[in-house]
């Protein structure tokens, strides 16, 4: 039995030795092997180094904020470096791209927002992403804003929504026990604090306002979420479906004095000022916000609700938008190494890793964003549920005349000048004179 034993195991090696020599005998199958996957063939030769790359990119993050990003690639993708420049959001971003753009020597990565989406889609300025795999998560409702006609050119993976901050120990010394809920609600809550001698709410009325916002959201939008686009092609009016809020707003805030139009001379840094120090209940903020409050007063205790709608059916909104977009431009000589990027900012450890450096609130299928507390439900019942509405970036063009003249108008209907109708009446003559220019 052992001789047996001893002449298969001989038969054994001779075979192994016979089949080492088919393979070359110079033990290198494996690396052959290996070779042909990557497209050499078969040859003995070594594989060739990955070619350095240098991208370029412009963001309105700075570099401090974009580092954990930078790094973590840089470490999986060593041959890539990256030439990083920044210019600060809005205004100061957008005329520094589109100079860049106009020359011709704008970066291998920018940044698209809802005020430069039109200029750069249309100018064909940024690649069609929609099909590229990493797409797959974002969500669905951060793609409008940066696509047209079905098709996306940016990616992004973040998005912010802002609500009514309030006091709780205001709330609490005024007697009220819960946060409301439903439009009277809130007109009782702010009424309770005015009786209680506590200034109940602040808005400058400097803007397209949160509260306009989430009325018009929570009134028309539930019922027609199509609205803006048939207004701006000609289907609808913005009487149609704006002045029942603004009849809401002036009927119950302004006749009731919870806001007067001596708030239009405030600053937003007073306001926030104001709220911190507990001088006032409740004002329009977003996350911004947070970190004023926490170092101006440690100890105020404060959270952040959605504007109270009406209409129980349309439910309550937020004001919010997805965060901007990272794009790719259609000129770059680096696609393949630019998509690499967009492709690791979309992976779990690009996330985390742009969470960690920008403090952003992400918004990716699948990942659970650390939010401050106060932020739990805009980031659960707004974000995640699509709750939110920034007229800003439903408007697809002409927004900065819109909004000048929306904010001229309410400041107007605050001070008793003009009525709801004319408010919305002005507004539709502005987007014809717009749109027909």
């Amino acid at each position: 039995m052992r001789k047996l034993f001893l002449s298969g195991f001989s038969l054994l090696m001779i075979l192994s030795l016979v089949l080492a020599g088919c393979g070359g005998g110079n033990g290198k199958n494996e690396s052959n092997a290996q070779q042909v996957e990557s497209g050499n063939n078969g040859t003995e030769a070594e594989s060739e180094p990955a070619k350095k790359v240098k991208l370029s990119i412009l963001s309105w993050n700075n570099e401090k904020e974009m580092k954990p990003v930078l790094d973590g690639f840089t470490k999986k993708y060593p041959n890539i470096t990256f030439d990083f420049s920044n210019a600060p959001p809005v205004k100061d971003y957008i005329a520094k791209l589109q100079s860049m753009l106009l020359s011709d020597s704008a970066t291998d990565i920018f940044i698209i927002a809802a005020e430069n989406r039109n200029e750069i889609i249309d100018g064909g300025y940024a690649l069609d992403l929609t099909d590229q795999p990493f797409m797959d998560t974002m969500i669905e409702a951060n793609k409008p804003m940066l696509s047209k006609d079905g098709r996306t050119y940016a990616f992004t993976q973040t998005g912010w929504a802002g609500g009514l901050f309030y006091n709780k120990q205001l709330f609490e010394q005024a007697g009220i026990a819960s946060v409301p809920r439903t439009w009277d609600e809130f007109i009782a809550a702010s009424l309770k604090l005015k009786e209680a001698g506590i200034i109940p709410l602040y808005d400058n009325m400097q803007d397209v306002t949160t509260i306009h916002s989430g009325l018009f959201a929570n009134l028309t939008l539930s019922q027609d979420p199509e609205f803006d686009r048939k207004l701006f092609e000609g289907e609808t009016t913005f009487a149609e479906g704006w002045t029942e809020t603004f009849r809401i707003w002036k009927r119950d805030l302004i006749d009731n004095g919870i806001l007067k139009p001596d708030m239009i001379g405030l600053t937003g840094d007073q306001i926030v000022n104001e709220f911190a120090l507990g001088n006032v209940a409740m004002f329009p903020g977003g996350p911004w916000n947070i970190n004023t409050l926490e170092e101006t007063n440690p100890d105020l205790e404060f959270g952040m609700m959605a504007v109270p709608g009406v209409n129980a059916a349309g439910g309550n909104y937020f004001a919010g938008a997805p965060g901007v977009g990272f794009a790719v431009n259609s000129k770059t000589k680096f696609k393949e190494e630019a998509l690499l990027f967009l492709e690791y900012l979309a992976s779990p450890e690009g996330l985390k890793a742009f969470e960690e450096g920008t403090g952003s609130t992400i918004t990716a299928k699948g990942y659970e964003s650390q939010v401050h507390p106060a932020l739990e439900e805009a980031y659960r019942n707004g974000l995640l549920a699509n709750k939110i509405y920034l007229p800003m970036v439903a408007w697809p063009r002409n927004q900065e005349a819109l909004r000048g003249q929306f904010v001229v108008s309410i400041q107007d209907l605050a001070v008793g000048k003009v009525t709801p109708e004319q408010v919305t009446e002005a507004l539709d003559k502005k987007l014809k004179e717009m749109e027909n220019k």
